[in-house]
């Protein structure tokens, strides 16, 4: 059976294992990327959800973790000022395969 896990502070896991998530608690951006070292090895991890706030301090490690893992990772907002990481992926994603911008250059 496939792993869901939430990866994290205790403001992000609490929900998402009161609904079944793994829980993986996280209080730095250290400890995120070895939980997502880690996980991405774990061929029945199929998705992992982290805080923004944490991925932003080991963007190799996500990035690493997208490319490498058999599992998909979600990058959420986990504060009160969105740092709109989620969305600067989805744009170099898009750019990268129509070879424009397709969602503007304007932050929402």
């Amino acid at each position: 059976m496939s792993k869901l896990v939430v990866v994290g502070t205790k403001r992000l896991v609490l929900p998402l294992t009161a609904i079944g998530f793994e829980p993986v608690m996280t209080t730095s951006g250290a400890q995120l990327e070895s939980a997502l070292n880690r996980l991405s090895v774990d061929r029945s991890v199929a998705v992992v959800v982290c805080g923004e706030s944490q991925a932003a301090s080991c963007p190799e490690a996500v990035a690493r973790f997208r490319k490498d893992a058999h599992g998909v990772l979600l990058v959420v907002s986990d504060g009160p000022r969105p740092q709109g990481l989620s969305r600067q992926a989805l744009r170099k994603a898009i750019e990268q395969a129509a070879g424009v911008d397709l969602l503007g250059r304007t932050e929402a």
